[in-house]
């Protein structure tokens, strides 16, 4: 059996979970959870308590009439708060910049299929319908992803829109299974379009599919 840690890094997304583990944060798939949030002086880094739904709705991202809009932070909730003490939330370093060592997938053996990330309304999997992952369209997923396996995302990246089964992710740069333990890494941002016409709180689930022999 294939084992996958999800890791953030919270410290230096120039350098990568091999060279520097403590930097990384391991995502606990049942509690932790991500937040993508334009944050205030409640919603941010290194909150001491969780934060409530009313909290989060005045932390919202403002839709602007005329440009697209990035969120502009994105926080994961630590349940555990064990790192950093009392902390609830860390800021994830990175995200949507420039930055190569953002969201890290470490595998601890080799793979059957390539390992792909995927975006769904539920742990269902089975729709998209959501406002942020295109209301069913796959190619108008807000959700944008690109691979940073092997390479920077290079300045004012776009990325690919990130929706159900048939917008996915590689994490191998395309290179397909993995003949050993590896670490993967990808950079994720969401991005509302100018003028979006339903101001909407969403959930969503992202899931990284692999088999192994």
């Amino acid at each position: 059996m294939t084992n996958m840690d999800f890791l953030i890094n919270y410290v230096n997304p120039e350098v990568k979970y091999e060279t520097t583990p403590a930097d990384y944060i391991s995502v606990d798939l049942v509690h932790d959870y991500l937040i993508w949030t334009k944050g205030d002086a409640i919603v941010k880094d290194l909150m001491t308590h969780e934060p409530t739904s009313s909290e989060l709705n005045a932390a919202a991202t403002v839709i602007d009439e005329s440009l697209a809009v990035i969120v502009a932070l994105c926080l994961l909730m630590d349940y555990s708060h064990d790192i950093g003490g009392a902390y609830y939330t860390h800021k994830v370093l990175g995200m949507g910049e420039n930055k190569q060592y953002v969201y890290c997938f470490s595998f601890d053996d080799d793979t059957a299929t390539e390992p792909q990330l995927e975006a769904w309304d539920s742990a269902l999997h089975t729709t998209i319908l959501k406002n942020v992952l295109g209301l069913g369209t796959a190619i108008d997923s807000m959700v944008k992803a690109v691979c940073t396996t092997n390479t920077l995302p290079g300045s004012d990246w776009a990325g690919a829109p990130l929706a159900g089964a048939s917008n996915v992710l590689l994490l191998n740069d395309g290179n397909g299974a993995l003949v050993s333990a590896a670490d993967l890494y990808s950079n994720l941002k969401i991005k509302i379009p100018a003028a979006y016409a339903t101001p909407a709180v969403e959930t969503f689930i992202l899931t990284v599919r692999y088999t192994y022999a």
